[in-house]
């Protein structure tokens, strides 16, 4: 039987891969995809810092109506900026998105200092966002049995600092009774 050789061409087998424009093709089907879905990504994002942030701030409210209950004395939520620390006063109606502090007090005006041994707990804002009292008030106080003492409904508007759309916002409402909720409202 005579030996055959083949050439070194017949015995190469074809190479798996992609090649440069498969490549090309693949880069720009991904780039568009991720410049679609990126503001939609945004959006959740925004969403879910206004989510929680209206969660923070609910439980705070919760947490100065419920020690006012308890320990038979006022208490009072305020703006403070407390981004570098424990602050010793509380801030102006700017500092409700730098943070607020839950802390208590007399009955009479917002004390000039307060105490360490005052302050309940302190949470931090969230700068993404903006937090407004509707009255432009810096502090909301409950009375001994849980009540707001602003005899009214008292109104917080909590929303993306930039760029809210449709549903994002929430307006944050404490009954005179003391009980708080939060809606989503459209963006204003």
């Amino acid at each position: 039987m005579p030996i055959r050789r083949h050439s070194a061409a017949l015995d190469r087998t074809p190479q798996g891969g992609f090649g440069l424009i498969e490549l090309v093709i693949t880069i720009a089907i991904v780039a568009i995809l991720a410049g679609l879905a990126f503001p939609s990504f945004a959006y959740v994002l925004r969403s879910n810092r206004v989510s929680t942030q209206t969660n923070d701030f609910l439980s705070a409210l919760n947490l100065a109506r419920n020690e006012a209950i308890t320990r038979s004395r006022p208490v009072t939520i305020c703006a403070a900026d407390t981004r570098t620390g424990t602050p010793s006063a509380c801030g102006d109606k700017e500092d409700w998105k730098h943070g607020w502090m839950v802390f208590l007090d007399t009955s009479g005006p917002l004390p000039a200092t307060i105490t360490a041994a005052d302050i309940v707990r302190t949470w931090v804002g969230n700068e993404s966002n903006s937090l407004v009292h509707a009255d432009g008030e810096s502090y909301l106080r409950f009375n001994a049995r849980g009540e707001s003492v602003a005899g009214a409904d008292v109104s917080f508007t909590l929303k993306p600092a930039e760029s809210c759309s449709n549903k994002q916002q929430r307006t944050i409402t404490v009954a005179p009774t003391g009980r708080a909720a939060s809606t989503a409202v459209d963006c204003s």
